[in-house]
């Protein structure tokens, strides 16, 4: 009986210690648009120090403020390559269906305060028409193992003229797709179509 206690509390620790975050990071959201509709979420990350020293000295830094070339390469690698498979921790909901980023574009690192910044660009196409077309994105790892702070009242939308864009923040309750998100994530709905 003891033995099967101590089994049980082991693995309880050890699935509560899985759960606990090793790379924290803040992170700003802009929904793109071009003439033609939604193009993607501009992500920015900003690192907590610990990762970013970390990931900063696998490649070499030398105290620059804009990482290029090698660098920049081997960082996108080994941070965003693993999260491809994830959506690269961008989610968006067109209707029923959760939409298959097309990659990134626009990477970029610099170094803020010894804090390592990614900026990028996660890509979607979901053109404008003259009805709404209504998404939700989120940004966000439900795994936990980078916690997250996404202040979606701060997110913000860069559309031209010729497309009407409305948004605004909220929680997922309710939105089947998002069920297996904790409970603080919120969502940056928006609706848009052209307005030709």
């Amino acid at each position: 009986m003891r033995l099967r206690f101590f089994l049980a509390l082991l693995v309880t620790m050890a699935v509560s210690a899985a759960a606990h975050p090793h790379v924290f990071a803040d992170v700003d959201v802009v929904a793109q648009f071009d003439k033609n509709g939604f193009v993607g979420v501009r992500n920015i990350w900003v690192f907590d120090d610990v990762y970013s020293a970390g990931v900063l000295a696998t490649v070499g830094y030398a105290g620059e403020k804009a990482l290029s070339g090698d660098a920049l390469k081997k960082i996108e690698a080994s941070v965003l390559g693993p999260l491809e498979a994830r959506n690269f921790l961008n989610y968006v909901q067109e209707g029923s269906a959760m939409l298959k980023a097309k990659g990134i574009r626009d990477f970029k690192v610099n170094v803020k305060g010894g804090k390592m910044v990614l900026d990028f660009v996660v890509a979607f196409s979901v053109p404008a028409t003259a009805d709404y077309t209504m998404l939700v994105v989120v940004v966000s790892d439900q795994t936990n193992y980078i916690q997250m702070t996404t202040d979606m009242e701060k997110a913000d939308v860069a559309a031209p003229d010729g497309l009407e864009v409305e948004f605004f923040n909220d929680g997922l309750n309710g939105l089947t797709l998002f069920r297996g998100f904790r409970s603080d994530v919120e969502g940056l709905f928006l609706r848009y179509r052209t307005d030709r």
